[in-house]
């Protein structure tokens, strides 16, 4: 992701594959007046009486305007910009686990050394073995389900393009040259979600276990290069290796290594990422989630919104055609959902 003073780069079409997106048409503003506004409107943004994003662009790296010579030409703008906010829970997943996996490996394992240690003569040793062989087994093969926490992270990019001009302004009685642009202006939002590990050590040993092979087998799944692939560990050896991984510290660590490349990677596979968690949502989670994702559409109409006003108030002229793909039957404006 981009940080800092690493310059932003999506284009229009990455921006169509967001979940939420909203185009907007303005006219009669300096451009870099208007970056300046966007700006401040993301970051006014608030979540829970707090201010929500984090904004990374700048005048100096993401906005381009070209052929810039007062007074003699025309010429182009680009500007983009890019707004995170923190993760946050939304709830619980279910998956499920061996609850006694690594007992049942143990026992498996004793039990089955008895046995043979119990073939040489003592018959007693041999039967335990083969109570605990039995009891292994039984125990290794027993599922539930179980919870683990899940965060979400919004991002919002803006994507400017257009043409700028030279105007003569008449303003208190005197008369200067000021830059104008005539912009298409494309918001996007998501909404990413992973795997929380913030309360790892509420959750049961074996479920911790568990939970790093899903991890594992769902980054292995969103990834086409190969050679980014990461060994999945599970079956019986990992079960009892578990007895060695009862730190949750340890398994904290384990899942942020595993996970962190897709949630910093690119868009795309961000979203791969995200979207298979999101299969294993159900019930009340996956209906807040798709209410959070109507208020994120809501906060890009409020941003287009705002910034209509903004340029109907300071613009020389505004062009009143804030639109999304798609207009209903009674003529208004929609978002697209993606």
């Amino acid at each position: 992701m981009a940080k800092g003073k690493q310059r932003l780069n999506f284009g229009r079409q990455d921006l169509r594959k967001s979940t939420k997106f909203v185009e907007g048409d303005y006219s009669g503003i300096n451009p870099r007046q208007f970056y300046r506004k966007l700006k401040r409107s993301i970051e006014e943004i608030q979540e829970e009486s707090d201010f929500k994003y984090t904004t990374h662009g700048s005048q100096d790296t993401d906005l381009e305007i070209q052929s810039e010579e007062v007074g003699k030409k025309t010429g182009t703008v680009e500007g983009r910009l890019q707004a995170e906010a923190d993760w946050a829970k939304i709830g619980e997943s279910e998956l499920e686990y061996r609850p006694y996996g690594p007992h049942g490996a143990l026992g498996i394992a004793v039990g089955g050394l008895l046995f043979i240690l119990g073939l040489g003569g003592g018959i007693e040793i041999a039967l335990l073995g083969m109570l605990l062989l039995g009891a292994g087994v039984y125990g290794y093969w027993q599922t539930e389900m179980g919870t683990y926490p899940v965060i979400r992270e919004d991002i919002i990019r803006v994507l400017i393009t257009g043409e700028v001009s030279e105007r003569t302004v008449n303003a208190d009685g005197t008369t200067k040259t000021d830059m104008f642009a005539n912009m298409s202006v494309i918001f996007s939002g998501d909404a990413f979600v992973a795997v929380g590990t913030d309360e790892i050590d509420r959750l049961d040993w074996p479920l911790r276990l568990e939970l790093v092979t899903q991890v594992a087998k769902w980054r292995n799944q969103c990834i086409d290069d190969r050679s980014n692939e990461v060994e999945v560990p599970e079956g019986f050896m990992y079960m009892l290796k578990g007895w060695t991984k009862r730190s949750p510290s340890e398994i904290r660590s384990e899942i942020n290594r595993i996970q962190k490349p897709m949630l910093d990677a690119n868009f795309d596979l961000r979203e791969r990422y995200g979207d298979l968690l999101r299969d294993q949502l159900h019930g009340a989670l996956e209906t807040e989630l798709d209410q959070h994702e109507a208020d994120l559409r809501s906060e890009l109409e409020s941003l287009a919104q705002n910034l209509n006003i903004y340029v109907e108030r300071e613009g020389m002229q505004h062009t009143d055609n804030v639109e999304r793909n798609q207009t209903d039957a009674a003529g208004e404006l929609e978002t697209d959902d993606i």
